[in-house]
Formats: structure tokens, C-alpha cells, sequence
């Protein structure tokens, strides 16, 4: 046999073995599509998912879903009163087919892979010309989910730019990048996200009517935030059907993010937009450990910038919450699946519904465990720090009969522990007053308040700060160290 027969077979012989990889993969690719339904029809309920479609082909498949929700009807109130618009304005399905390309392995879509789906949203039916208008130019984001030849799956989520609304009340953002990675077993989740900007402009209610939409001779404030450089990164460990609060760890970045009011004015004029809230440099942290059967979480942020014309040189915030029942967070979890399933046009009351049920099964083991939060605050201005803390903590769970005749929240402050303080300089005072639209106060007359509350045990100077601090225990309450009597508190 000459080199070139050689070479021919060998050549036959690999895209032979190729395209039995292929034809192996597409049946895997298949079977791993409905394994995904599955999980779909669980998650949505069957009644959500009304048909689907599997085409097969040698190099890629095409698979489409369609989703259904109905609107609940007019309740018996309405036609019983005669409202003939109630009665004609029968809600319309809102049906929305999703379209999914298989494209097979070893190379799916020039990566080496076992397959890749690419998932978007073709179609919706179903809903009005003002929600049309109004969604005009949002497009539909698109999922691409990479299985791996051992298992696991690498999945991005790409939201192009778009914008919601119009007029005064408009939401805008930028190219959203949502990355995650799951491991075969499906046990570890990680990921990152890139937003770059979004920004929300927001139209207040007229001081004339709660009711009623300002009008050109009653106009309302304008508020416009922007949240600009937004990333991040997450891990998590998925153990135990743990998905509302999984172990693991999560930080990220704000490079900016403001809130600024336009006061109302007239038709004809426009004012000049008020800055409330500027911050930069944002970075965050969240941690959220299992110790046994309870879970808890520290939560961090830290930055600089203002508060309407305060500026902080800097600012941080810490959150710890402890002791949180690992099964009555699952009961949580069930409650919101119950709540999503719920046929609003069932008969069962509220308090009856599978949901609320879940919720009061959870109430008793949360208190159970003696669950504790914490918050600190500081921040810096003009050189000094000011603090403010609070917390709260269960020393012991309520009567079991406190819980199911709904007194549990009293027995909760006798049973509890909550705890308050406040450091703040003394410098401070005329600031705070301009941040609340007040005129500074002279130092006579900020003096003089201060000699009433120190008088009256409300505050304490310690050199330059003023501080305070309060503490509900046993039905005491302790205020700067000395008892106070309040009627509510005895026993």
C-alpha cells in the first residue's frame, strides 16, 4: 500500500470517526435538550409550557418552546355590579415562543464542546399597544449555554442596550454581560457580570392629588439615578436545595452612582437638577456561611462622595445577620414556588393558600434558632468620624401558642434584646441642619438644645461627640446607662 492510500484512509477513517462523534453528540445533545424541559416544566409549572418542538439534523438542531400566562379574570364583584368594561376586558394569554439552536459537538460552533444552545426569545403574543410602545426598542437578551465534554456548563447571558418608556419616566441601559459557570455534578456556581451604566428617570406625585398624574399646571419633581462601571464576581456552593441563600462568597464595584431631583416648577419653566446622592469608588462584599443547620451572612460596602452638599470623605457600611434555620429557608423557597403556581382565580383565601402555609410552618423554626442582626454605619467628614449601631437579637423562642395565635411579635420584644447608639461630632449639627433643607443654627442656640437634652439624659458629651445609646432587655429599657420607665415594656 502506497503513502497515499495510507494517507487517503487515514483521512476517510477521521471524518468517519468525526462524524460518529457528531451523530453520538446530537443523540447526547438530544437527550440532555429534555433533560433541560424537565427541569423547564418544574420550574414554570406544565400548565406554563403548552408545546415544544424538537427538529434533529446532523450538525445542529432547532428547538422551540412556547409559554403561556393567563391574566386572571374579572371577579364576580364586577359582573354582579354590571361593570360591562370589566366584563368585556376578558385578559388575552400572553404567549411567548422561545427558540433554542443546538449546534453538536466535538467542535459546536468551532469550540470544542459536547454542544452549545444558543436561546432567544422569537415572539410575543398577547400583549397591548402601550406595552409594545413602550418596549419598542428593548431587544430580547440572548443565552448561549456551552456543555463540556466532562459535564459542566459555562452559560452567558448578553442584553443589548436598550431603553423603557418615554417622556418623564424613562429607564435606559447600556450592554449588560452576565457570565456563569456550573460544575458537573451542579454543586458550585460561579460567575461575573460587566454593566456599564444604567440609569432611571423617575417622575414624583403632585402635592394636589395622590391620585391623580401631575398635569402642566400642578407639575411634580423630576429624580434621575444613574448607576455607571458596575462588576462583579460571585461563587457559590448549591448543597441541599439551597438556591435562595447558598454558602459562598460575592464582591463587585460601583464606579458611580448618583440621585439628583429637579423641582417642580412650571410648564414653561424647568429647574436646574438638585444632586442628593454622589457616590463613587463603591466596592461591596457579601459572605454567606452554613454552620450545621443555620445559616448566616456579613455584608460590607465602602466609598466615597455626598449627600446633597455634605461630603464624605468617607463611608462604610457593615450588616451581619446570624442564625438563620437552614429548613425555614427552604420552606421560603417553597412558598415562593407555591405563590408562582397559585391559579388566581382560585377560590382559597390568602391565609389558606399552600404559600401562606409554607411561610407559618417557617415562622416557628426562624425563631427557633435565636436568629441576631447587626448594623454599623460611619462615616467621615471634615476629618471626623461619626457611627451609628444597631441590632437586634431573640434570647429566647416565643410560647408555641404566642406563634399560632399571631402575638409571637410582642413575645418577640419581651423575649429579645435590641440595642441602638449614635457617635456623632459635635461639628456636625449645622451640616446635618443644611442637609435637610434648614437653615444652619448658631452656636448659641445649638448649645442650648443640647444643655435641654443632656439634661434630660437624651445625650452624652464626650469631648467633642455627642453620643447616645439605648438597650430593651427584660422588659427594661436602659437609656445612656439609667433605666427609663415606659409603660408598653412591663410585663
Amino acid at each position: 500500500m502506497n503513502k497515499k492510500t495510507v494517507l487517503g484512509t487515514a483521512a476517510v477513517l477521521v471524518v468517519a470517526g468525526y462524524g460518529a462523534a457528531t451523530w453520538t453528540m446530537a443523540q447526547r445533545a438530544h437527550g440532555a435538550y429534555q433533560e433541560a424541559l424537565d427541569e423547564v416544566r418544574k420550574l414554570v409549572g406544565p400548565e406554563v409550557l403548552v408545546s415544544q418542538q424538537y427538529t434533529k439534523g446532523f450538525w445542529s438542531s432547532q428547538g422551540q418552546l412556547v409559554l403561556q400566562w393567563t391574566p386572571p379574570a374579572p371577579g364576580e364583584d364586577d359582573e354582579e355590579e354590571g361593570d360591562a368594561a370589566a366584563i368585556a376586558a376578558v385578559p388575552q394569554p400572553v404567549r411567548i415562543t422561545v427558540e433554542n439552536t443546538v449546534r453538536h459537538g466535538p467542535l459546536a460552533g468551532w469550540r470544542l464542546a459536547a454542544a452549545v444552545v444558543e436561546t432567544r426569545v422569537s415572539n410575543v403574543e398577547g400583549v397591548d399597544d402601550t406595552v409594545r410602545k413602550a418596549f419598542a426598542k428593548v431587544s430580547a437578551p440572548t443565552l448561549t449555554t456551552v456543555r463540556s465534554l466532562t459535564g459542566s456548563y459555562d452559560i452567558a447571558l448578553a442584553w443589548p442596550a436598550g431603553e423603557v418608556g418615554d417622556g418623564e419616566e424613562l429607564v435606559r441601559w447600556q450592554p449588560l454581560i452576565y457570565k456563569m459557570a456550573l460544575n458537573a455534578d451542579r454543586s458550585r456556581l460561579s460567575g461575573d457580570y460587566a454593566w456599564p451604566e444604567i440609569t432611571m428617570n423617575l417622575q414624583g406625585k403632585s402635592d394636589d392629588s395622590d391620585d391623580e398624574p401631575a398635569s402642566a399646571a400642578s407639575p411634580s419633581d423630576r429624580f434621575a439615578v444613574a448607576m455607571q462601571g458596575m462588576k462583579g464576581d460571585f461563587n457559590f456552593q448549591l448543597e441541599d436545595g439551597l438556591w435562595l441563600l447558598a454558602p459562598g462568597s460575592g464582591k463587585g464595584t460601583f464606579g458611580k452612582v448618583t440621585v439628583t431631583r429637579a423641582a417642580a416648577t412650571t410648564a414653561a419653566a424647568s429647574a436646574a437638577p438638585e444632586p442628593l446622592v454622589a457616590l463613587q469608588d463603591l466596592s461591596y462584599g457579601v459572605t454567606i456561611a452554613r454552620t450545621g443547620a443555620h445559616l448566616g451572612w456579613v455584608t460590607t460596602m465602602r466609598g466615597t462622595g455626598s449627600v446633597g452638599p455634605v461630603a464624605l470623605q468617607a463611608l462604610e457600611f457593615n450588616e451581619t445577620v446570624s442564625r438563620i434555620d437552614v429548613e425555614g429557608v427552604k420552606l421560603v423557597q417553597q412558598a415562593l414556588v407555591d405563590a408562582y403556581r397559585a391559579d388566581p382565580g382560585t377560590a382559597l383565601s390568602a391565609a389558606e393558600s399552600p404559600a401562606s402555609a409554607a411561610l407559618m410552618e417557617a415562622v416557628p423554626k426562624f425563631l427557633a434558632a435565636l436568629p441576631a442582626y447587626a448594623m454599623k454605619l460611619s462615616a467621615k467628614v471634615d476629618g471626623e468620624q461619626g457611627e451609628l449601631e444597631y441590632g437586634v437579637e431573640l434570647k429566647s423562642a416565643p410560647d408555641p401558642t404566642q406563634i399560632a395565635e399571631g402575638a409571637w411579635v410582642p413575645a418577640m420584644l419581651k423575649s429579645g434584646v435590641l440595642h441602638a447608639s449614635v457617635r456623632v461630632p459635635k461639628a456636625w449639627l449645622p451640616r446635618l441642619a443644611q442637609a435637610a433643607g434648614q437653615k444652619a443654627p448658631k452656636p448659641e442656640d445649638i448649645d442650648a438644645m443640647l444643655g435641654m437634652a443632656q439634661a434630660q439624659g437624651f445625650v452624652k458629651q464626650e469631648g467633642s461627640h455627642l453620643t447616645s445609646a439605648v438597650r430593651m432587655e427584660d422588659s427594661k429599657v436602659v437609656l445612656n446607662g439609667k433605666p427609663i420607665d415606659l409603660p408598653m415594656m412591663r410585663r
